[in-house]
């Protein structure tokens, strides 16, 4: 699943639970259930680490560092940065401990298999009806 995607589902989930911490570990937890579903990911990664980084940027700059909805959008994000890192060339496939990425943890959490870009419409409606559901919550 695209990082943008996780990030919207986490800001959603977290916008329901109070406190940072407990934004963070939802958005965390929401990770797994997309990332077992069959999804598309972007074969360029410096497009949506960039991305990802303005719309964090964005966040921030509009206030919302401390809301729920950026910590669940943090924690659903944070699980990602194994697989940048893999990807790069910085850590073998062994060291990532994620489930769903890791290696060991595969038989119980498999990955989904990835799926070409035209699937990726659906990716984008998830987005997006999970960051108006965010975006709902902010002003309740």
């Amino acid at each position: 699943m695209t990082v943008l995607v996780h990030m919207a589902v986490g800001a959603a989930a977290g916008s329901f639970v109070g406190g940072r911490g407990a934004a963070f570990a939802v958005g965390l937890l929401s990770h797994i259930p997309l990332d077992v579903i069959p999804h598309y990911e972007f074969d360029k990664m410096w497009i949506e680490a960039s991305i990802v980084a303005a719309v964090f940027a964005a966040m921030l700059a509009l206030g919302l560092g401390g809301t729920t909805v950026f910590w669940g959008a943090l924690g659903a994000a944070v699980p990602d940065i194994e697989n940048l890192l893999w990807r790069r060339r910085i850590i073998p496939g062994r060291w990532k401990v994620f489930p769903g990425h890791s290696e060991r943890l595969s038989k119980y959490v498999p990955h989904g298999r990835e799926l070409p870009l035209r699937h990726a419409w659906w990716q984008a409606a998830i987005a997006v009806a999970a960051a108006l559901v965010a975006a709902g919550n902010l002003s309740a």
